[in-house]
């Protein structure tokens, strides 16, 4: 099959002409766009029950972690991408089943302010009211500025996380 070099060159013109508003576009996009970063996720589980596995999902972005014993932490789970900047309304939604891994139940939680430039982790709580709390914090548990705050703090109840890290876990919630 014979093409002219006119319809050739036309065709070329009109590819170029492609690429290039679709460059545009997507630098358009990428300068009006959401930025995000990859996090950790981190469990806790404040009640007297295990959970079988869980999932945190932020936007279109899910991680998450496996077997989360009754008042303990999970180890780290790999990853969840955290949107930057915070926007105010932002939600997770959790996942979770029991610890026999049945019953999946899921809920939508608010995300607290955040500061992208300094976060942790993203820390999944599962408190003993029945409350599920997600925090992007910039500490550790065991700090002081830690966000999750009074009664429901401890992974035991009248536990406070900062003495367990610097002094250990009484006897008896081993």
């Amino acid at each position: 099959m014979k093409y002219s070099l006119n319809a050739l060159c036309g065709l070329l013109r009109h590819v170029l002409r492609v690429m290039v508003w679709a460059l545009l576009l997507s630098w358009l996009t990428a300068c009006h766009g959401e930025s995000s970063f990859p996090s950790n996720v981190h469990g806790y589980n404040h009640t007297d029950k295990d959970v079988g596995t869980f999932t945190v999902r932020i936007g279109k972005s899910e991680g998450g972690g496996g077997f989360l014993q009754a008042h303990r932490e999970s180890g780290i789970s790999c990853c969840v991408s955290v949107p930057n900047p915070w926007r105010p309304g932002m939600t997770a939604t959790v996942g979770w089943t029991d610890d026999y891994n049945e019953n999946y139940q899921e809920r939508e939680v608010p995300i607290p302010k955040y500061d992208a430039n300094h976060v942790a982790q993203v820390s999944v709580h599962f408190l003993r009211n029945g409350e599920i709390k997600v925090f992007i914090p910039s500490v550790g548990f065991w700090n002081s500025n830690y966000p999750l705050k009074g009664p429901e703090a401890g992974l035991y109840p009248g536990e406070d996380p900062a003495e367990v890290w610097n002094h250990g876990r009484k006897q008896g919630k081993e």
